[in-house]
């Protein structure tokens, strides 16, 4: 069936479409500055849904946006002090195993333990 609009009548609602502030943003995944700037709380959200955004300054790619991983993982833990500066990871492979040290002459433990006894 369909239905004719006339001048001054109101057109039907369709109740199946999700209509809001951001439904005008594109779908793509690349994004400006500005833009993201303005719509950050819209593109945080395509975030959370999964989405990886590449945000641009005047047309060049500067950075990522992208989800994390799930916060309790180590892997997450360390991502995240890696994006703050507090860690850096030089390597993804696990370090070697310790090998202790062979040494001559007394241990190590009998000098500071001379060292301390100058103190008392």
């Amino acid at each position: 069936m369909v239905r004719r609009v006339t001048r001054g009548a109101r057109a039907p609602i369709d109740k199946g479409v999700r209509c809001g502030h951001h439904d005008h943003m594109p779908r793509h995944t690349t994004v400006g500055a500005r833009e993201l700037k303005t719509r950050l709380g819209g593109y945080l959200q395509r975030v959370r849904q999964g989405h990886t955004l590449v945000i641009t300054d005047r047309g060049h790619p500067v950075a990522e946006l992208r989800p994390l991983e799930r916060a309790g993982t180590e892997e997450a833990v360390l991502d995240r002090l890696t994006a703050i500066g507090a860690v850096t990871r030089l390597e993804q492979r696990p370090l070697v195993r310790f090998r202790p040290v062979a040494s001559r002459g007394p241990p190590l433990s009998q000098a500071i333990i001379e060292d301390r006894d100058d103190r008392v």
